[in-house]
């Protein structure tokens, strides 16, 4: 996120000024690497057409008028990258050219070779030099050990691939980068210690057959919620059955505003197939948003699917979602209690006999504020793609505290809209980043990431790649982007993302309303909107007509009463059955398992690009 902040002191007339942090800050999903944005390139694949030009209207007399190009879709093939065999390991004491102060030693436990470098720290880096055979994706993995925790950061030529931390437990951890692609030829790939010390073993680079064997697709998925209306249950079978074979066009608009997503319609003549608002203004008393839902109400009219995330101000009156902005501490709102199905006025006499935290209280009071809101859209027919609790891994919101307190309160909070409110009409969209943060498969129906990569148009494999390692059983979203892919490179990479979210504010638009190309060019933007791969609005099949199908055919099942069973039901699943740590409801196992061994590295930070972008904010 760029961090101007979104707080409650926001003006209806400002854009957004950027959700996602890059989601190379999140600790474990910043382990892959970004260097595939170095494939991304516009081949000759596309099948040209004449361009139809029009000067359209815009919605915001603060704007020019803008030219339209109107393109005839352009029909994408994908450009199959070579593959080679490949395997090579290069012993780090056989390295010839040692930096002062770095030697061969022999002290440490289960080395290969005959010995290991050691005192490798921020004065020092070293090359090694391997003659890869083809342009392709690899497997980079490094043995290092430390005695202290260290960070350390790979590059390949002169473009950083990935940091990762390296525990201080003195022994020898194997660190593996996945699917980076370099080019055929020698290659220079140097490890540079930024803190700490370390020492090095061996690195291995391997031919990575990830991409090319990557197919994606599901059987007959189904909601999480047994009791998901026919609505909802439309629009997930469609997006079961297009993932992998094509791409919902997706875009984020400022809060009670439909600016970004009318100006994406003017600038390429199209649509998005997916509106995202935020319900951030529901739970404080704001002078933006009032108008939020009309604008879903009229987006759904019209044939659009309407996705709603919830920048969380702090629970009991807090003016920002920011954990520096905030001290509201979640692990206070924890509880052993079961009070997702209890009323207000159960849970304030449980307050007051303090079997439950003030914290607690205020929690479920904006809870069930914001259902009120999706309540209004239920009870309209209108599924929603509901992505709360966002980014949680990171570190920069109230929700971030920790991961059990995060599962703990992703479980409220799908409880008590699920039971309590009977909210039928949402599909959950998961997106902390972060596989110690995953709340389940029972608990989510979709999983997603927030990339922030500026001006990198590549397909971003790696980072669908992750999240397909985290579960293989759910549709896969870009539910932010900062650069919109380029359709021909998640063509070429095989990484169709189910939908494609691209932020608004200054990463679409200027302050004038002119469109930003500094992350987004006018003929970007336009490709990505006409061609054969990627739907608009214009394209979505008729979802309501698909949900009376359902119902004539007596597939819906008519939310009864809930019983007791089907309400313990999400209290018995267990979250994440790798985990053996409890979370604080010791009902279910949803902690994290701090013993479990990791075969590739959790990376911290970020490419040289992304640093940019935080040092900016």
């Amino acid at each position: 996120m760029k961090r101007t902040r979104i707080t409650a002191l926001a003006a209806a007339v400002l854009l957004l000024t950027g959700c996602g942090h890059s989601i190379g800050e999140n600790s474990s999903i910043a382990e892959v690497s970004e260097a595939s944005s170095e494939a991304s390139s516009e081949t000759a694949s596309e099948t040209a057409s004449e361009a139809v030009t029009t000067t359209a209207p815009v919605s915001d007399s603060s704007a020019e008028s803008v030219t339209t190009t109107v393109e005839a879709e352009k029909k994408i093939t994908a450009v199959e990258t070579a593959f080679k065999e490949y395997s090579q390991t290069a012993e780090a004491e056989e390295l010839k050219e040692l930096p002062e102060g770095v030697k061969s030693a022999k002290k440490r436990k289960d080395f290969s070779g005959k010995g290991y470098l050691t005192g490798l720290n921020s004065k020092h880096s070293v090359t090694f030099e391997f003659d890869l055979p083809e342009s392709q994706y690899y497997s980079i993995a490094l043995t290092v050990a430390a005695d202290k925790e260290s960070k350390c950061t790979l590059t390949v030529g002169e473009t950083p691939v990935g940091e990762f931390t390296v525990p201080g437990d003195g022994k020898f951890t194997l660190v593996t980068l996945k699917n980076i692609y370099a080019e055929k030829g020698k290659a220079q790939f140097a490890l540079l210690t930024s803190k700490g010390a370390v020492d090095l073993d061996s690195i291995t680079v391997t031919a990575s057959s990830d991409v090319r064997d990557l197919k994606l697709s599901l059987g007959k998925a189904s909601l999480v919620n047994k009791n998901a209306d026919v609505n909802a249950r439309a629009l997930y079978e469609y997006i079961c059955q297009s993932y992998g074979k094509t791409v919902l066009t997706g875009q984020h608009d400022t809060v009670g505003t439909m600016t970004e997503t009318r100006r994406i319609s003017e600038i390429t003549g199209r649509y998005p197939a997916v509106r995202f608002g935020d319900l951030m203004p529901f739970t404080q008393d704001m002078i933006i948003g009032e108008n939020e839902l009309e604008y879903a109400e009229k987006w759904a009219e019209d044939g659009g699917i309407v996705g709603y995330m919830w920048h969380w101000l702090a629970p009991g009156g807090g003016k920002s979602c920011y954990a520096d902005e905030s001290d509201f501490d979640l692990s206070k709102a924890v509880t052993k209690e079961k009070i997702y199905d209890l009323s207000l006025d159960e849970l304030k006499k449980l307050k007051k006999s303090k079997k439950i935290s003030a914290e607690c209280l205020a929690i479920i009071e904006d809870i069930d504020k914001v259902s009120e809101k999706l309540a209004e859209l239920r009870d309209k027919g209108i599924a929603v793609l509901w992505r709360p609790l966002h980014e949680a891994s990171n570190g920069y919101f109230w929700w971030s505290k920790d991961e059990s307190s995060y599962i703990w309160l992703w479980k409220l909070l799908y409880q008590r809209q699920t039971n309590y409110h009977k909210l039928n009409n949402l599909i959950w969209v998961w997106s902390a980043q972060d596989d110690d943060w995953y709340v389940g498969d029972r608990m989510c129906d979709i999983v997603s990431a927030d990339i922030y990569d500026k001006g990198n148009t590549a397909g971003q494999v790696e980072k669908l790649l992750f999240l397909q390692d985290i579960t293989a059983n759910k549709p896969i979203a870009m539910a932010e982007c900062g650069t919109t892919p380029s359709i021909q490179s998640m063509a070429d990479q095989h990484a169709l993302w189910s939908y494609v979210g691209q932020w608004g504010g200054s990463y679409l638009l200027n302050e004038d309303i002119s469109l930003n190309e500094e992350y987004n060019t006018l003929e970007s933007l336009v490709k990505f909107y006409s061609n054969d791969l990627t739907v608009t609005r214009e394209e979505l099949p008729d979802l309501k007509a698909r949900a009376a199908e359902l119902a004539k055919a007596g597939e819906e099942k008519k939310p009864a009463e809930t019983t007791a069973k089907d309400k313990d039901s999400s209290e018995k699943e267990t979250v994440k059955t790798e985990k053996t740590t409890k979370a604080p409801d010791s009902s279910e196992g949803s902690g994290a398992d701090t013993t479990t061994k990791k075969t590739t590295a959790k990376t911290t930070k970020k490419t040289a690009s992304e640093t940019a972008k935080k040092q900016a904010d």
